[in-house]
């Protein structure tokens, strides 16, 4: 017996031996929440079938992820700011945030709640969870929700597959004040079954046809015996190897101004301290640092608009200066495989968890230490608002987790990898043929800054890199071997720097759509992930059609990477995408073939043995007749245009080494002519 079948026999029969309360909970979906994308996946698959009952599990108690109980209310927009590249439910709730949404310019902050700098969409997210994501959960009927519910066991048949998830839901005693306690104290407590000073339990067990793991820290992947990726990938990309660090955590909450002779006592805020780091040097010198910390992103403003104002009444969301870089919050491969054999409790560094907090309340007393530059009086009005936050202890209610655990790899052994999202030509990342969800943002990785932690040079700097409007296809949404398993958000079989680019709000959200309407798909026609990709054609119609309401094509972008029609180049003749097409004085629109005309050489088509090699994937040689080899598991083609786009009979998948002849010694818009035999 597997050890993930052990922990959760054990569970059950301790809640029997111990007089726990337990019961059975059957669904046609069980969606494992605590994310954004876990929210966009319920509300997606109750909504596009009422006939189908869904089951989500939410670990706090406000869904949304780090749109919410995350302490992340300013939504990261790139191209999908526009309404025509959102779902149709994210564009609801976006609707929900009251303001223009008008950019910010150089002294005014954008037309949001928060009159920020950083999103056109800052907000408070206590409203938001009150005002939209509570009353549209509660508007499907055939939507199960349990807040205060952590996943702690999986169960699998003999086939693989899933056939049950065991949770713990909590209820705060009466007397008890939540979310009084730090989480790094409190968290063991949500994933162990027995009441406690704090809570009453009961053990939950969860039936259903498909599930969608969309946990904040990969509680299904951890305790379901199945592989699962944490930390970097290394030396490659494609590495199956991992070193444990990744990026810099983030604890957040809200800091406010009050006015003079308010009558309002500032909280009681402990001291915390740098966490094994340092502050900033340069807030003492004058305001403006400070006015940019604080209108950054500014959650509620009160008064002027200005990036400058520091306002009475004003509520800022910090997040600015405490990130944790001096540890990271997973702990090492072994300790988490001990964890899930004697009983799964999130699998979390404590100890790094705990000098978060502290790094946070540092944070708040730098900023109100600092103050001076604003007014002499300014320190002693700021305070903590934990309205906002929701909590007692004034921090936000989760961590704002910017990795977390992956599927390794979806069906067909696919990884989404970082290449695909941006390194590639055209004015999009790889459309692929199974496409089902839109992303936009920079490669944004927060470096740790351990000696244990050293970054593999195809990262890069990894800060704000420059991004293009991306593709994400179903198989990164799928788990090999798994046929009723689902992965969105940051737990998809993707690599640690593609989850860089894919970790934001609303990339986050159409995952969870695409997930959603997928789960629908496969309980009603009792499909497997494997034939959902079969069938793939019928999901991307369905996610597209009113049901869902999903946009799949990028608006007001040019799609660069279609095949636009044919060159006579290295002497064969070949289809091209666009970019390639402009480097080719024998371009023919529209066709695939080169026939002769005035001025046009006439050329024989690739050969079947003979390829396309992309030239940033392969040994450089540019002696005629010489082998070159793949530096990387990659593909060869019959054309420039991108892999996805083509028929199986034109993409070759080949691996590490592997060799191709060269036919001509100088390539053609980063490509290499050459024959290779399968």
């Amino acid at each position: 017996m597997s050890v993930f079948r052990i922990a959760v026999v054990a569970l059950a029969t301790c809640g029997v031996a111990l007089g726990l309360d337990a019961r059975d909970v059957s669904c046609d979906i069980v969606v494992a929440g605590g994310s954004t994308a876990s929210l966009a996946a319920a509300i997606t698959a109750a909504e596009a079938d009422a006939s189908l009952t869904v089951c989500f599990t939410e670990i706090t108690d406000w869904p949304g992820g780090q749109m919410t109980a995350g302490g992340v209310p300013a939504i990261d927009f790139g191209l999908n700011k526009l309404a025509a590249n959102q779902p149709a439910s994210f564009r609801s709730i976006m609707a929900a945030i009251p303001g223009t949404g008008a950019d910010h310019t150089q002294t005014e902050g954008s037309g949001s709640p928060g009159a920020c700098s950083v999103s056109t969409k800052c907000y408070r997210p206590n409203i938001l969870v009150e005002d939209w994501i509570m009353p549209r959960l509660k508007a499907s009927s055939n939507l199960k929700v349990f807040l205060r519910t952590a996943v702690t066991g999986t169960t699998r048949g003999a086939d693989g597959t899933i056939t049950a998830l065991t949770a713990v839901q909590r209820a705060p005693k009466s007397g008890q004040i939540e979310w009084s306690q730090r989480l790094s104290e409190e968290l063991p407590d949500w994933y162990t079954p027995a009441d406690s000073d704090m809570f009453s339990k009961t053990v939950l067990t969860f039936h259903g046809k498909v599930f969608i793991e969309a946990t904040e820290l990969g509680d299904v992947l951890a305790t379901s015996g199945l592989p699962f990726a944490q930390g970097i990938e290394v030396p490659l990309e494609n590495s199956s190897t991992y070193e444990n660090c990744g990026q810099a955590q983030t604890l957040t909450f809200y800091m406010e101004l009050l006015p003079e002779n308010a009558g309002v006592q500032p909280a009681d805020v402990p001291a915390g301290n740098a966490a094994g780091g340092t502050w900033p040097t340069d807030y003492g010198d004058g305001p403006a640092q400070w006015e940019h910390a604080w209108s950054w992103r500014r959650a509620y403003c009160a008064g002027s608009r200005s990036l400058s104002a520091v306002n009475p009444w004003d509520v800022s969301q910090q997040n600015l200066g405490n990130d944790l870089d001096t540890a990271y919050l997973f702990p090492s491969m072994d300790a988490v495989k001990a964890e899930i054999a004697s009983g799964w409790r999130g699998g979390v560094n404590l100890t790094a968890m705990r000098m978060l907090e502290d790094r946070a309340y540092g944070w708040y007393h730098f900023l109100v230490n600092t103050s001076h530059v604003i007014g002499p009086d300014v320190g002693s009005r700021l305070t903590l608002n934990k309205t906002v936050s929701g909590t007692a202890h004034g921090l936000s209610k989760m961590v704002y987790w910017r990795d977390t655990r992956r599927a390794v790899r979806g069906v067909t052994g696919f990884q989404l990898t970082h290449p695909p999202l941006r390194d590639t030509p055209g004015a999009t990342g790889v459309h692929f043929n199974d496409s089902v969800a839109l992303g936009d943002y920079n490669d944004d990785t927060h470096h740790l800054q351990m000696p244990s932690c050293q970054y593999p040079a195809y990262i890069g700097t990894g800060r704000g890199e420059g991004a293009k409007p991306y593709y994400i296809p179903f198989r990164a949404l799928t788990v090999e071997n798994v046929g009723n398993l689902l992965v969105a958000g940051k737990s998809m079989a993707q690599s640690f720097h593609a989850n860089s680019n894919t970790r934001l709000h609303p990339s986050e959200w159409t995952t969870g759509v695409a997930a959603g309407g997928a789960a629908v798909l496969m309980a009603r026609n009792g499909w497997t992930t494997a034939e959902v990709y079969d069938n793939v054609a019928t999901l991307q119609t369905y996610l597209n059609s009113s049901a869902v309401g999903s946009p799949l094509l990028w608006a007001d972008v040019s799609d660069g990477d279609l095949p636009v029609g044919s060159v006579c180049e290295l002497d064969r003749c070949f289809t091209v995408d666009a970019t390639a097409a402009k480097k080719s004085t024998s371009f023919h629109n529209g066709s695939s073939t080169c026939g002769s005309s005035a001025g046009q050489p006439d050329c024989a088509p690739l050969a079947a043995a003979e390829w396309l090699a992309n030239v940033q994937y392969w040994t450089k040689n540019s002696s005629a007749g010489s082998d070159i080899y793949s530096i990387q598991p990659t593909v060869l083609k019959k054309s420039t245009a991108v892999s996805g786009l083509l028929p199986p009979s034109q993409v070759l998948a080949v691996g590490l080494h592997a060799p191709c002849r060269l036919v001509n010694a100088t390539p053609f818009a980063g490509y290499w002519l050459c024959v290779h035999h399968a």
